[in-house]
């Protein structure tokens, strides 16, 4: 495993020789470790930028969410959450996303040398 982002809240490594080839990432937030996909990662950060906005739920009432719920074919997760929290798994995901982009971002905008 290699760290790829850390903060306050959690920490992301790259999954070599995963046991799923699909899931190379792991999350780890608290206590709980969560292999996801990239793609996993990406429907993350929509549903933890759409938990900005306010919830009128008969719990919420039009206030932001306790909550937030992600679901894809092969797991469900909930996770508690506030306005601090809410921050601070949107930079753990961005800064994960940035460390697996870079090498290909890097190699688009390379300076080819002059072919004189």
């Amino acid at each position: 495993m290699e760290l790829l982002y850390q903060n306050s809240y959690g920490a992301s490594y790259k999954i070599e020789n995963a046991p799923n080839p699909i899931c190379t990432v792991q999350l780890i937030v608290d206590c709980i470790g969560l292999f996801m996909s990239e793609a996993d990662l990406a429907h993350l950060l929509e549903v933890v930028k759409a938990s900005y906005e306010p919830c009128f739920c008969e719990e919420c009432k039009g206030t932001q969410g306790k909550k937030i719920w992600s679901t894809s074919p092969f797991h469900d997760l909930a996770l508690k959450v506030d306005a601090t929290i809410l921050k601070e798994l949107e930079d753990l995901i961005l800064g994960t996303q940035f460390l697996l982009n870079m090498d290909e971002t890097l190699k688009q905008y390379r300076l080819k040398p002059d072919q004189r």
